[in-house]
């Protein structure tokens, strides 16, 4: 009886050991095995789209199931506003987010993939016919620009306080107010901007300035330090420099010109 005595308790401790290491691995796999990826439509790096599986299309899904098939990992994308995606960054509940420009902020709750993929353009638009009107920075002054919330474009621009600047959720919006004259310049990046003024039928109504600024954003993959994703960061980087190196990025670009 002594002996069963012992041994009961023993057993209990071993079956909870077993236990552990049979549900641990799995935890681990699931984590290393999906990535939540979030972002907002973005044309045309992230174009929404309710035909395709991931709701989008576009130069960054492209690049998305790229990595996912070269590392073996699901990307699982969500459409969130943009101030909304990078606070979930911020706070770990997603994993990745991609076309982010580098910010010494951002750098503090997200981890950069050292490779800048792409870069866009920082351009101001007026209304047809008043392009000529802003021909050199110093001419911003005393107009009304719009611009788009959380996002980065070039100093001194970001950081001008002089500038009378009015902030909205998205480029469409942007073009929409232009177009109907309730503010006198926006700023955007291209090839976004141009793409969307296409697409919305504004070529006839808006036009790019005779100033525009030379700086150019670069583009980059970041995962949330907070994620255990994190792990992982040196073997995307080095999946998307494969793919940059084999020519393949190009072509995914290449594709929405």
């Amino acid at each position: 009886m002594i002996f069963k005595l012992q041994l009961r308790p023993f057993s209990l401790l071993l079956r909870l050991t077993l236990l552990l290491i049979f549900i641990s691995p799995s935890r681990s796999y699931s984590q290393n095995t999906r990535i939540i990826m979030v972002t907002e439509n973005w044309p045309p790096f992230r174009i929404s789209d309710d035909s395709s599986p991931y709701g989008f299309r576009g130069i960054d899904i492209d690049i998305a199931i790229k990595l996912s098939e070269a590392l073996g990992i699901n990307i699982e994308i969500q459409q969130h506003p943009w101030a909304r995606a990078l606070e979930q960054i911020r706070s770990g509940q997603a994993d990745m987010i991609t076309g982010v420009a580098l910010t010494k902020e951002r750098e503090g709750f997200m981890y950069y993939i050292s490779i800048n993929y792409c870069s866009v353009q920082p351009v101001f638009y007026t209304r047809k016919g008043k392009g000529s009107l802003i021909r050199s920075y110093n001419n911003l002054y005393g107009t009304s620009v719009g611009y788009s919330i959380n996002s980065v474009y070039f100093e001194p621009f970001d950081s001008d306080s002089k500038i009378k600047k009015t902030g909205f959720s998205s480029e469409d919006q942007l073009l929409q107010v232009l177009s109907l004259g309730r503010i006198d310049v926006i700023i955007g990046t291209d090839p976004n901007i141009s793409y969307e003024i296409g697409r919305l039928g504004y070529r006839d109504v808006l036009e790019p300035t005779a100033y525009q600024p030379s700086e150019k954003t670069e583009l980059f993959i970041a995962i949330s330090r907070k994620s255990p994703s994190i792990s992982r960061a040196k073997e995307i980087e080095q999946a998307l420099r494969s793919l940059m190196d084999d020519g393949v990025i190009d072509k995914i670009i290449s594709r929405y010109r």
